[in-house]
């Protein structure tokens, strides 16, 4: 290799490491999930007028869950923890925008859920005072904190796309949750007209879930690289042209 076509390589390669960069921002969030969704505001990329590409967006949750189940039974008997049985989760969903009457949806990904799984516990028989901290009521609150991570490269191109030159971004969380209830022993209480039952007076199992709280904050890190001016690129076509005239006259 020559003198000149080592200077060449070797301000190619400083050009390559000196283009990359990193820019952060940090959301926080604070909603009752089962009161529906929370709009956060982020600001997307900006490629400052097509001189920098994104090539790579991290997201970074720090997720903090709080939910108070407060159970009361109006059956006749007694049942204890373990004969019957309630599911609940939650799944939550980061929307990158609204839906505005645009063409297509935004994109939108999951980055984390909280889940209590066969939550159980003893219960009177009903006292006939609906409401109150009696036998026939229990009480619990969980709790649950997690980090996530999530990274969009160019296999990702909507996501990247959907980040890239919006300004500020009206992004949408929220989630989807589910209920599932079970017998384990059926204590074979009378089943209400019409199937559905009537509080107090018709035999069930009631579930209220007082205010469910997910908060905490995320941070996106938006990986880019610099895209060179033609002026830029100039004395690099001049270099590997004097290259190439030094080696024709050896």
């Amino acid at each position: 290799m020559s003198k000149a076509s080592l200077v060449l390589v070797l301000a190619l390669t400083a050009s390559s490491v000196a283009s990359a960069g990193t820019t952060s921002e940090t959301v926080q969030f604070d909603y009752d999930p089962f009161a529906g969704t929370t709009e956060l505001v982020l600001n997307g990329f900006d490629t400052l007028g097509g001189t920098r590409r994104l090539n790579r967006a991290v997201f970074e949750f720090e997720h903090n869950f709080s939910m108070e189940i407060y159970l009361e039974s109006t059956g006749p008997t007694a049942i204890s923890q373990g004969d019957y049985g309630i599911n609940i989760g939650f799944i939550s969903v980061l929307q990158l925008g609204t839906v505005n009457g645009g063409e297509g949806d935004p994109p939108f990904f999951g980055p984390g859920g909280f889940f209590i799984s066969d939550f159980s516990a003893d219960l009177g028989a009903y006292d006939g005072v609906p409401g109150n901290d009696g036998p026939d009521s229990y009480s619990e609150t969980f709790t649950d904190a997690f980090s996530s991570l999530l990274e969009f490269r160019h296999s990702d191109q909507a996501f990247l796309d959907a980040l890239t030159d919006t300004g500020p971004l009206t992004t949408v969380f929220g989630g989807f949750s589910e209920l599932f209830f079970y017998w384990n022993n059926d204590p074979g209480w009378p089943v209400p007209d019409g199937f559905f039952p009537e509080y107090p007076t018709d035999a069930a199992i009631w579930l209220t879930l007082n205010p469910f709280r997910h908060f905490g904050e995320f941070t996106i890190n938006y990986h880019y690289t610099n895209v060179p001016s033609p002026t830029a690129a100039a004395p690099l076509a001049l270099l590997g042209v004097g290259a190439r005239r030094r080696r024709a006259e050896r």
